[in-house]
């Protein structure tokens, strides 16, 4: 049975042939990958294609086809598309393969309840239409806005005031609001996971990168993990950090990772330390360190009323089943020179403020609905 497509829409030219070969290589590979971590290997190999012209987006982002066993992601949307967006159509497409080969159905639609079974089960987005993960609506959009993010708005506001003690204990205040949010949510029915991407992807990523991933990991509520991504335009694997967690914290903790890399390039302008890529990045790896420390401070003073998180089952339940394979990689650390040092000074002085603000991040959400809500 051929399955139902995913649908699209959107822009035409040619693909060289060198690319379009790493391109359906990449595509080989991640199924293997995704094969082995979600489907524990119970799937077979299918023929890989491509399909519709370069710059004339089709209206079936995929296809899974059993006579042939056959399936196919769209050209231009592979080539051009984030490859995380491109890995959850290769998902949909592999949950069809799944039903397919695994049940034999006769009077149920492509996408009826077997299939949503199936991806529940395995973690995918089974919506029939749309790039999976990018067409859910923004909790925040339309109707009120949810209380706790208005009250950490106000908070954050009030930590522009150029008194440095007002703006410490308004940022810390926030924090503290946060937490009780949290811990108050904590268990919740109903509620939707999110995962998104923050930041570029690249072949690798620096020490002051990753210092920062530990600060919205450590103090923002969310699970961070450096997952593999195909970089298109280089014909070569890299990463990107994909943080998960409630649609508040994942706001928040893009907020916070855009928020410290401007702040950080500015604060190294305005103290004058050299003036080189090599400069800017110990300047920002000792900033980012300050600033951690400076949290891990404030976290010790919440601890001490009796706020203490201890993270959220259903975030972890949502995060093991997308990752189920997840190793710890040792830093190299940094060196500590005066660029470093000055950085960290500086670090302990940053304060975070203006709102929490909407597309803030790089990366589409991927809302997962949180199983029992």
């Amino acid at each position: 049975m051929e399955q139902e497509p995913l649908h699209s829409g959107a822009p035409g030219a040619s693909m060289s042939v060198a690319i379009e070969r790493a391109l359906l290589r990449a595509l080989s590979q991640e199924w293997s990958q995704l094969n082995r971590d979600r489907f524990r290997g119970a799937l077979r190999a299918p023929v890989f294609g491509l399909s519709g012209p370069v710059g004339r987006r089709g209206t079936n982002l995929g296809t899974w086809a059993a006579v042939g066993r056959t399936l196919q992601i769209d050209r231009d949307f592979a080539l051009k598309a984030e490859w995380t967006a491109v890995r959850e159509v290769l998902l949909h497409e592999m949950a069809h393969q799944f039903v397919d080969e695994t049940y034999s159905l006769r009077d149920e639609t492509p996408h009826g309840p077997t299939f949503q079974a199936v991806c529940a089960r395995f973690g995918i987005d089974g919506r029939a239409s749309s790039v999976p993960g990018t067409g859910a609506a923004n909790p925040d959009s339309g109707g009120a806005t949810p209380k706790i993010v208005e009250r950490v708005r106000k908070l954050l506001a009030l930590a522009t005031s150029a008194n440095q003690h007002e703006a410490e204990a308004a940022m810390n205040a926030a924090q503290a609001l946060l937490l009780r949010y949290n811990l108050d949510a904590m268990g919740t029915s109903g509620t939707r996971i999110e995962c998104r991407t923050l930041g570029e992807p690249g072949l690798r990523h620096s020490e002051e990168e990753k210092l920062l991933a530990s600060i919205v990991t450590k103090h923002f509520f969310v699970k961070a993990i450096w997952i593999r991504v195909y970089l298109q335009d280089r014909s070569a694997w890299g990463t990107v950090l994909e943080v998960c967690g409630t649609h508040e914290n994942v706001e928040m903790s893009a907020y916070v990772h855009h928020f410290l890399q401007e702040t950080t390039v500015r604060l190294w302008e305005q103290h004058g330390a050299g003036h080189t890529r090599t400069s800017l990045a110990r300047f920002r790896a000792g900033a980012y360190l300050g600033f951690f420390q400076k949290l891990a401070e404030q976290a010790t003073k919440h601890a001490s009323t009796g706020l203490v998180w201890v993270g959220d089952a259903a975030v972890d339940e949502v995060f093991e089943q997308r990752h189920p394979r997840v190793r710890t990689v040792r830093s190299a650390g940094f060196r500590r020179d005066s660029d470093f040092h000055s950085g960290k000074t500086a670090g302990r002085q940053i304060v975070l403020h203006r709102p929490i603000a909407a597309g803030s991040s790089s990366g589409a959400p991927l809302q997962i609905e949180k199983k029992g809500g």
